[in-house]
């Protein structure tokens, strides 16, 4: 597991390591994280696809309780940052095993086997310590994932204040394309 907690904000550089100054990214979810992660990118230069579940919004329509689209847009990384995660929803919500495990799988499956795009998972550290059905869907999740050459950050809580950081570093992970699970903070 890469452990980048001990360097600063400001250390870890979102230029890419690779040679590219830019990249095109999807980033899938529209909550706190998914909107400021959009506007990281977006001011670092980046070329940015957000993604929504309302029809008439002009993002990508993605819905991840309905079956995921074949025409995802061709990029170099793949966010997946949308989930339910309010943890006694997800106790008595059929949906959110759909929501919060099998698309977040079918999706990396897509990209990396159709658009070569690097699929970077947003999970949770309490895999690490709870035992209901959030963690258990972000376990698989992040299983599938992994398997499919994928990375995987795996946040604490995070807050309007810090979220700015944990952008900082799902850019970084996005934009070295290099596969594992990296903690925040």
């Amino acid at each position: 597991m890469t452990d980048l907690n001990k360097l600063s904000p400001a250390a870890i550089s979102m230029e890419p390591q690779t040679g590219a100054t830019t990249i095109r990214a999807l980033v899938i979810g529209e909550g706190m994280l998914g909107c400021a992660l959009i506007d990281a990118l977006s001011e670092a230069g980046h070329h940015v696809i957000g993604t929504s579940r309302d029809v008439l919004s002009d993002k990508f329509y993605l819905n991840l309780i309905k079956e995921i689209p074949t025409n995802l847009p061709k990029t170099d990384v793949t966010y997946i940052v949308a989930a339910l995660a309010n943890y006694k929803a997800c106790e008595r919500d059929q949906d959110s095993w759909q929501i919060n495990a099998d698309s977040p799988v079918e999706i990396a499956r897509r990209v990396t086997e159709e658009e070569n795009s690097f699929p970077v998972f947003v999970s949770s550290d309490v895999v690490e310590w709870m035992s209901g059905a959030y963690a258990r869907q972000k376990s698989y999740a992040e299983l599938g994932v992994l398997m499919f050459g994928g990375a995987v950050v795996r946040p604490s809580k995070f807050t309007a204040d810090n979220v700015s950081s944990l952008c900082h570093l799902m850019i970084r992970v996005g934009l070295d394309r290099k596969p594992g699970v990296y903690r925040w903070p």
